[in-house]
């Protein structure tokens, strides 16, 4: 909103944009030619000061807006990478529920190709004999013998030493296998 002051030898405006006051002198038939290009020259003078200050302000306003948005992406971005992280752990943890479920399974199909009924009528078919009732049949174990059927981990305190060593041992033969792999390609 500007104001305009009007008087017997001069008017005054005032501009918020510019925030400059500007005085015309009261242009009567008694200001002379060189007095009007003084005062246009004046004039000038202070909208070029005026734009200056604005493209500046421009400029400033523009700058911080950019920094704003710098700083908004550096706490954002962290975030993201955290949220990539989250949903990565969770596929890892999915694909361990589906071998878990893989292994049970395949130890049930193991323990049932176990069936003695089945070893039998294999031994029957090779020509092998049932023992008669008066004959000792012993066989002959190694001490260090033994069936592991299953790995357990103790949810309530954390993965068992035994499971830790047996993941340690598998990685360490799997790495090795794939570097001589690699090495007699």
């Amino acid at each position: 909103m500007s104001t305009v002051k009007t008087d017997e030898f001069y008017t005054e405006i005032y501009m918020p944009i510019s925030r400059q006051v500007f005085e015309y002198p009261d242009l009567s038939e008694q200001a002379t030619e060189e007095h009007k290009k003084e005062l246009a020259k004046k004039e000038q003078k202070i909208i070029r000061k005026n734009s200056r200050s604005i493209l500046f302000e421009t400029v400033v306003a523009i700058g911080l807006i950019i920094s704003v948005g710098m700083f908004f992406m550096l706490l954002i971005n962290p975030q993201v990478g955290l949220a990539e992280l989250a949903k990565d752990n969770s596929d890892l943890k999915d694909e361990i529920a589906v071998l878990k479920r893989n292994i049970l399974d395949s130890e049930e199909d193991v323990n049932g190709i176990t069936d003695m009924d089945s070893i039998r009528a294999q031994a029957l078919a090779l020509g092998m004999q049932d023992p008669n009732t008066n004959q000792v049949v012993s066989i002959p174990m190694p001490e260090d013998d033994k069936l592991v059927t299953m790995v357990s981990y103790d949810e309530e305190f954390g993965i068992s030493e035994e499971a830790y060593n047996n993941a340690v041992e598998a990685l360490t033969n799997h790495y090795l296998e794939e570097a001589s792999v690699d090495q007699s390609e």
